[in-house]
């Protein structure tokens, strides 16, 4: 995998190889894009922090949602998909390693069937050619352009500025990795009850640890079962059930809106967990900033993001949710992917 000219020039660039650009890649080559015509960035293309990060985590997501996302690419994924099947039962949820695998399999025969440039680099930042409108892509190596370029490089966990020691949430979602973090004298808080929040608040309590659990929600826990967008849901939804049946005798549930309650809670806390969302990773002339119905990153020309960076969203009785999972990462491509395509062959006309 050699390094591109500093003067090399692509239409398209996809900053970020884990799932959101691994659909995307995918998305390109059946619109047509010729594989000359894309290049793609990633420090490592393994698959994405889903891999090299959260792989033992259990998802929320069953076999089938990933195997319908990779049936629409039959001519790459057939083989991929049998063998899936031999391990997994339709409704299985299956480790997030499973899905971040399975996707990366099915883009790599694409991309090499047709010897799509794939750079391994850091990407260090982006700048505009006010004279050509061409995007400087920086990294380890120098630079190269691209003239539509695509953000899919993924996001980190949010943390709050407090006080304490905060374990990762990477260490929090793996009960060995994370025994090695905390002992018997600790008091744990952690901040969230979503999917994340429960699989650390489970970890927590088989290794016995003292935990206050922060909920910004009126009820500790919502359920997808009554109707929450983004609700707790399969192995969530039965630690939540087991936790307010009061089987984790470790565990305080906190309301946020209860300030002295979380101000005791904080005087007995050793270490923190924040389970509160994620955020876009920074790079170095982008915006966090995008419009959902486009995809399309505020402010700069010809940039768009996709992934969970850059999700799409659902607006319900008056709320926007985040939509965060392969066939919605898959589906938020295929509603922008057209108008975007269709801009640019207007262009080259």
């Amino acid at each position: 995998m050699s390094n591109p000219k500093p003067t090399q020039s692509y239409p398209y660039c996809i900053i970020g190889y884990g799932i959101a650009g691994q659909l995307l890649t995918l998305e390109l080559l059946q619109a047509g894009i010729q594989p000359s015509e894309l290049c793609i960035c990633d420090e490592t293309f393994l698959g994405g922090t889903l891999v090299t990060q959260y792989g033992s985590v259990i998802s929320n997501t069953p076999w089938w949602k990933t195997r319908t996302a990779l049936e629409a690419y039959s001519q790459w994924s057939n083989e991929v998909l049998e063998e899936g099947d031999t391990v997994f039962q339709k409704n299985d949820c299956t480790p997030v390693k499973a899905i971040a695998e399975a996707c990366l399999q099915v883009a790599n025969k694409a991309a090499a069937a047709g010897k799509v440039w794939k750079q391994l680099t850091h990407v260090t930042g982006i700048q505009q050619d006010i004279a050509t409108g061409f995007w400087q892509i920086q990294h380890t190596f120098g630079s190269f352009s691209c003239n539509v370029l695509f953000l899919t490089q993924g996001a980190e966990p949010k943390v709050l500025d407090l006080p304490y020691p905060t374990i990762p949430l990477s260490i929090a979602l793996d009960k060995n990795q994370l025994s090695q973090h905390v002992n018997p004298k600790d008091t744990i808080t952690v901040f969230g009850t979503v999917h994340s929040g429960t699989v650390t608040l489970q970890n927590l309590h088989a290794l016995g640890i003292p935990t206050y659990a922060i909920h910004k929600s009126e009820k500790p826990f919502l359920f997808a079962r009554d109707g929450a967008h983004d609700g707790v849901k399969e192995g969530s939804e039965l630690i939540a059930d087991s936790i307010l049946r009061g089987e984790y005798t470790n565990l305080t549930l906190v309301p946020w809106s209860d300030p002295l309650a979380v101000h005791k809670a904080l005087q007995r806390t050793t270490k923190c967990i924040m389970c509160i969302g994620f955020q876009p990773r920074k790079l170095q002339g982008s915006s966090t900033a995008y419009d959902p119905a486009t995809g399309a990153i505020k402010g700069l020309q010809n940039v768009y993001g996709f992934g969970i960076a850059y999700p799409g969203t659902s607006e319900i009785n008056g709320r926007t949710y985040t939509d965060v999972s392969v066939l919605s990462f898959q589906a938020q491509i295929r509603r922008c992917l057209p108008a975007i395509l269709e801009i640019e062959i207007g262009k080259k006309k």
